[in-house]
């Protein structure tokens, strides 16, 4: 009998688990149905123009885009500063969100006037690198939601080269979900997303990971927590021969340590 009720929990749980990956899958299809509906825009300027561009950015830019979202061109919006100068990456980078794919229409008309939506005296201080239309994929936050202002952001792409985004998506809900599950029961993570890049080719990476961690201390204890996670999730012989063979699947891109930059008070 107690082995009966043995093989039917373990039965029970893995159908759970088929269960939340199938159900992940559908999401993943939902959202690339229609156009991509967030954009990355990454920034560029030169370590001189660097406190200025930031300037801008806190007293004009942020306010540029936060208009836009209140004439709901625009869902949401982040606007992060890498904390230090690396000619490998970027400055600033903008993450926006749009109501619907159709919305897209009405930002290539700001594009039209104001490139990577600077106006003139951004673009004197910095140059639009490379825009990427993404579909944000697997997303989570912690609750209570994590007040904006102190997080830190751990920025992390990835390029899957040769395998293909369904092959890829099928990795990240076995591999990494139940990771990113484990950081956020630990509460060290305040909120998380991670971006496939819709048209890939030729482009530095083809996925992004945006983790914001809820302060200094938490963020500190990423590669800590990360060990605790893994040393409980190699119990699991798939996850483990998973991790035995990542660096098959992917390929780290450089990383980035940011900081949002919100509207001055």
């Amino acid at each position: 009998m107690r082995l009966w009720i043995k093989l039917w929990c373990t039965t029970v749980a893995l159908l759970a688990v088929a269960s939340g990956l199938m159900a992940q899958e559908a999401t993943a299809t939902k959202e690339r149905d229609t156009g991509p509906k967030k954009i990355v825009i990454t920034y560029r300027c030169v370590p001189a123009k660097r406190p200025d561009f930031r300037q801008y950015l806190l007293k004009a830019g942020v306010a540029r885009f936060e208009k836009w979202k209140k004439d709901s061109v625009l869902e949401d919006f982040r606007i992060l500063f890498n904390r230090v100068t690396d000619d490998a990456t970027w400055d600033a980078m903008a993450v926006l969100s749009l109501h619907d794919y159709a919305d897209i229409d009405r930002w290539r008309d700001i594009e039209a006037v104001a490139p990577g939506g600077l106006n003139e005296e951004g673009l004197a201080l910095a140059t639009p690198v490379i825009t990427y239309s993404m579909d944000l994929v697997w997303h989570g936050s912690s609750n209570p939601p994590t007040p904006r202002g102190k997080t830190v952001f751990f920025l992390i792409p990835y390029d899957y080269y040769p395998h293909t985004v369904e092959e890829y998506i099928k990795y990240v809900n076995a591999y990494v979900v139940p990771q990113i599950d484990g950081w956020m029961k630990a509460g060290i993570l305040a909120d998380y997303g991670i971006y496939l890049n819709r048209y890939p080719t030729s482009r530095p990476w083809k996925v992004l990971f945006v983790l914001e961690y809820k302060d200094t201390l938490s963020f500190g204890a990423r590669e800590r927590t990360i060990g605790q996670v893994r040393a409980v999730l190699k119990e699991n012989p798939d996850w483990k021969s998973l991790n035995d063979t990542k660096l098959n699947m992917r390929v780290e891109k450089e990383t980035v340590v940011a900081d949002e930059l919100l509207p001055l008070p």
